[in-house]
């Protein structure tokens, strides 16, 4: 934590009058004298130190933080501030929608890069004149006071610090609809309800600002130094991570061009399979089956042969009914059937063609009903 002593010599404790006061500022206010109010220089501290941890985290995370200050004692802190740090910064006016309508200031980054082309290109190749050029010169002059700082501005933006809130409400209000975090030094006659982390202290003092800016830039220097680190780290780590796999698919190649070409398949695995054994008993003469498992190879199991014979015992049966409800039996039937088995065979195959034709009559019938049901629904 910053010493008490500092922030009172540089004069952060004094405030403004008191007819001036902003109500919300109220709880780090100590007192007053002389009818200006003064700060109280523990809660500075406190905060100060709250501010300055969030800042170093920001930077570890390699996020930007963007630094504002337009006011005279607050320009040259905040552009050597944001350099040191390598961060951007603006110094000269905020220019509306550097936030929420970047895509529209980045058209003025890039005609300053171009005059700046043109100009560094004027000593080798004489396209212009000297008041062109002195035209140019003076549109980069311009450019570079409005958004010379935040050329380098990129995404996503971790948090901005401003000096006097009043004074940058344009940016206040912008980072609080952004949804950025804003670090700040709030004076007594500042309104500090959007600002995420409020430093009470004299925000028009030089030596004030200077003192409480280059303590924010200190933290958020070392985080950048501890996220440079980390990147190195990373970067090592995927080197080695690829230099390993390097040797491993080399030893794996070297191993492969030492071993035979086709390896000899391994036998298979016999496996438990259950077998059905069938057995009959001498004293009831009936058929018993039991399981039994045995090691058996997938190979050596084989499904049982069925014989054509046994297809026709089962089928016998069913055929002769059919035959008896397609073609009832008469008295001379019988009488022929019993003299003659040859005609008896005639009469059946004559019975089953009579079956077959209307089979295929009945068939030719139903589709010439869906025929006709198809084009009933068609018309």
């Amino acid at each position: 934590m910053i010493d008490f002593k500092e922030l009172v010599k540089c004069g952060v404790h004094f405030g403004h009058q008191k007819s001036r006061w902003c109500p919300l500022m109220a709880p780090y206010i100590w007192g007053h004298k002389n009818r200006i109010h003064l700060i109280n220089i523990s809660k500075t501290a406190q905060q100060l130190e709250k501010a300055s941890r969030f800042l170093k985290g920001v930077a570890e995370k390699g996020q930007t933080i963007l630094w504002v200050g337009t006011k005279k004692p607050a320009q040259e802190v905040i552009k050597d501030t944001a350099k040191r740090v390598g961060m951007p910064s603006v110094s000269h006016r905020w220019i509306g929608g550097t936030l929420s309508n970047h895509a529209q200031v980045k058209k003025s980054i890039t005609k300053l890069l171009h005059y700046e082309d043109v100009i560094g290109r004027a000593s080798k190749a004489d396209h212009y004149t000297k008041k062109e050029l002195n035209m140019f010169q003076k549109l980069v002059d311009r450019l570079e006071k409005n958004i010379g700082g935040i050329r380098n501005l990129s995404y996503p933006i971790g948090a901005v610090v401003i000096v006097d809130v009043r004074k940058e409400r344009s940016a206040l209000k912008e980072a609080h609809r952004m949804g950025i975090p804003v670090v700040a030094l709030v004076d007594t006659n500042s309104d500090p309800s959007m600002v995420d982390y409020v430093i009470p202290g004299n925000d028009d003092a030089p030596r004030a600002i200077n003192l409480i800016v280059n303590y924010l830039g200190d933290s958020a220097e070392d985080g950048v130094k501890i996220a440079k680190k980390k990147k190195e780290e990373e970067r090592e780590r995927r080197k080695a991570e690829a230099a390993a796999k390097l040797a491993e698919s080399k030893r794996k190649a070297v191993a492969a061009a030492a071993a035979p070409k086709k390896a000899e398949k391994a036998p298979a695995k016999p496996h438990k399979a259950k077998v059905l054994v069938r057995s009959t008993t001498k004293d009831t003469k009936e058929k018993v089956v039991t399981v039994a498992s045995k090691d058996v190879r997938k190979e050596d199991v084989k499904k049982p042969a069925v014989k054509k014979t046994d297809i026709a015992k089962k089928t016998a049966p069913v055929k002769a009914e059919f035959i008896k409800k397609a073609a009832p039996v008469t008295k001379a039937s019988e009488k022929t059937t019993k003299a003659a088995p040859v005609e008896k065979k005639t009469e059946e195959k004559k019975a089953t063609k009579a079956v077959a034709k209307k089979t295929e009559a009945k068939k030719t019938a139903l589709a010439k009903d869906e025929i006709k049901d198809k084009k009933a629904k068609a018309s």
